[in-house]
């Protein structure tokens, strides 16, 4: 779950540094690195409270506009977008926050209107990646929630048209790293003389 998390991530990095008008650009990095919400999401609104004690925190909030500035982003996927929304908190050390605050977020998403096809439970945490339906039934939101010993993450889709493989590939394969070829094989030994005729 945490390549969703990095591939949202850089997608939102995606959207503000390909934009076809610098100035632009630079006042879409300046937003988000600013930590200026462009959005206001009822679904997460409170998550700030994570951010105590927390030894990393990242925040990534951009509407339509900002999405927008990417202009033709060769599959159209910030065209279908109308916001991303990404908080991240990272700890030095286990029970830095309380689950049963975690509960409330997750409880928001037990309302009928939403569709948790995928909860994980492990030694390492939970997760949970739920859809919403528009009228039409293209899924028209989603949601992926994390709570890891000593890391939350909360990410929050709204669109048109999305699809589970938005959360997986968003990233376009940026910040991916390919492992380099195998070196070729050695080369077979040579097959040992046959024997010397008896005389």
């Amino acid at each position: 779950m945490k390549m969703i998390r990095v591939s949202v991530l850089m997608a939102a990095a995606a959207c503000v540094v390909v934009a076809p008008h610098p100035g632009k650009a630079q006042m879409a990095i300046a937003a988000v690195m600013g930590g200026e919400a462009q959005v206001k999401d009822d679904l997460f609104n409170g998550v700030e409270k994570f951010a105590q004690g927390a030894s990393e925190v990242n925040d990534v909030n951009l509407d339509k506009n900002m999405l927008g500035m990417a202009g033709k982003s060769g599959d159209g996927r910030a065209n279908k977008l109308e916001f991303i929304v990404v908080h991240t908190y990272t700890y030095d050390k286990p029970g830095m926050y309380k689950m049963e605050d975690v509960e409330v977020y997750r409880k928001r998403l037990t309302d009928g209107s939403w569709n948790c096809s995928i909860h994980t439970k492990d030694k390492d945490g939970t997760t949970d990646i739920c859809s919403k339906s528009s009228g039409n039934g293209e899924t028209s939101e989603l949601v992926v929630m994390t709570a890891e010993a000593k890391e939350l993450t909360f990410v929050h889709m709204k669109g048109h048209g999305l699809s589970f493989s938005d959360l997986g590939s968003v990233g376009g394969g940026m910040g991916r790293h390919h492992a380099p070829p195998a070196p070729p094989a050695p080369p077979a030994p040579p097959a040992p003389a046959p024997p010397a005729p008896r005389q």
